[in-house]
């Protein structure tokens, strides 16, 4: 149970945000307020209060950091996006839950269980949550259009993950203890932590895959800054992207280590334009990924079996995934257009015992079980599209642009396996959606020049 601290720093985390905006640029507190709430605020607490969603590590530094900039800024960070195509995203990821409470309003019954059919409040409720999410993405929107906050958004990055890489070195020396001195419980399975006669770090995230790829994501910023011959703290950048690199090693998550192994060299050496194309294949390829999967164009059976081949362990695991992925992806075609909704109806069940059979890691199959196809074209369509549209348009990008779009796209592929769609991600997607074509970069830039 989350202790007296877990909750206070809930409470004062509104105070910082309005602190933080109060004493530097507003496109610099954005960044660090939405960072540090991520980065510090506890995991599995929250403030439950009767028709608005949930107050925990994710809505309440989104709401702050919407009130700040209402107070310190004013309307603008409100604008809505004039794309035609960005409007109707929005509009289907807030208003979808409606229509997935019209076609679910059966009770589900397997044994003993019963997953209750839902109702009017649960279409509100879902559309609050889906409306606290896009904060983030309409605050980069309206804060992050310069060249200038893209750099500054990849410095703070790195400056914030090198404070936090203490912490991980003290958890990967001793387990991850921390949440539970500091909060009072930990988050998450011990022994999901614990990897080749180690442990993987948690620190405040709830998991040590979290940090993994967001230490595979500050990799990617600090190869930028190298390439710029840039420092930070005084230090070259290279000896930085040297010792993030080894605390990548230590967090013992392959996944997030081939992703940083395949996508560094990109980061050092290609050009623009070709991290461009990259970025927009690579978007395109998780927006579709579902229809490839259903039709067995994904070779995952194969991978499962070189994994078997090199580690039994991983073998095992690998191999429940995938099994799991199908039952679910299964489960979601019976109601494939707007899902099952919440209450974990989008899940298999023993249908003698009730007893519940599934293990959800993905976000795509999650959300595609939970909102259907329509929620997931709104939701990866906001997260895919802006990438598609700079490289269909032929937006020119800064080289911190080109950066930011590379470390999105190594988020998405880790959106394809695991569950690792927070409030940062939002963020860099409503910044790169915002990067103007070329007719009118000069106005926009000149226009939000003294957000950055």
């Amino acid at each position: 149970m989350p202790n007296t601290i877990a909750y206070a720093m809930l409470i004062i985390w509104p105070a910082v945000t309005l602190a933080l905006f109060a004493k530097l640029r507003p496109a610099h507190a954005l960044i660090w307020s939405l960072l540090g709430g991520y980065l510090v605020l506890p995991v599995n607490t929250r403030f439950d209060i009767s028709g608005i969603p949930a107050l925990d590590k994710t809505s309440i530094p989104s709401i702050a950091a919407l009130i700040g900039a209402l107070l310190f800024v004013g309307p603008v960070v409100l604008r809505l996006p004039r794309k035609w195509w960005l409007m109707g995203l929005m509009a289907l990821y807030v208003l979808s839950p409606m229509l997935t409470v019209l076609t679910n309003p059966d009770p589900l019954v397997f044994g003993s269980v019963m997953l209750p059919g839902l109702k009017p409040y649960d279409a509100f409720s879902a559309a609050a949550y889906n409306g606290v999410d896009l904060i983030p993405f309409l605050l980069g929107y309206n804060m992050l259009q310069t060249d200038r906050s893209h750099d500054y958004l990849l410095r703070a990055l790195v400056a914030a993950m090198l404070c936090y890489s203490l912490l991980m070195l003290i958890e990967i020396r001793l387990s991850p203890q921390l949440h539970t001195w500091i909060y009072g419980f930990f988050p998450h399975s011990f022994g999901q932590q614990m990897r080749d006669g180690g442990f993987r770090p948690v620190v405040f995230l709830g998991h040590g895959l979290l940090v993994a790829i967001l230490t595979s994501m500050t990799i990617i910023a600090a190869a930028y800054i190298a390439r710029q011959r840039g420092q930070i703290l005084g230090v070259s950048a290279w000896f930085w992207l040297a010792y993030l690199m080894g605390i990548m090693v230590l967090c013992k998550s392959l996944g997030a280590l081939i992703l940083t192994i395949a996508a560094l060299p990109v980061a050092l050496f290609m050009r623009r334009e070709a991290i461009r194309l990259i970025c927009a294949l690579i978007a395109i390829t998780v927006l579709v990924y579902p229809m490839m999967r259903g039709a067995d164009v994904v070779p995952v059976q194969a991978l499962a079996d070189q994994v078997a081949a090199a580690n039994s362990e991983r073998a095992s695991s690998f191999q429940t995934r995938i099994d799991n992925e199908n039952s679910l992806l299964e489960r979601a075609g019976q109601r494939f257009l707007f899902g099952w909704g919440g209450y974990g109806r989008n899940r298999i069940y023993d249908e003698d015992t009730g007893k519940d059979l599934s293990i959800t890691d993905g976000t795509w199959v999650i959300v595609i079980g939970n909102s259907g196809w329509i929620g997931y074209i709104s939701t990866f369509g906001l997260l895919c599209l802006p990438m598609l549209r700079t490289w269909w348009r032929g937006s020119p990008l800064s080289a911190a642009s080109a950066a930011l779009s590379l470390i999105m796209v190594v988020n998405l592929l880790d959106l394809l396996p695991n569950s690792s769609l927070t409030p940062l991600t939002w963020l860099l997607a409503g910044t790169l959606a915002a990067i103007p074509q070329k007719t009118d970069q000069a106005r926009q830039s000149k226009r939000f020049k003294s957000f950055g």
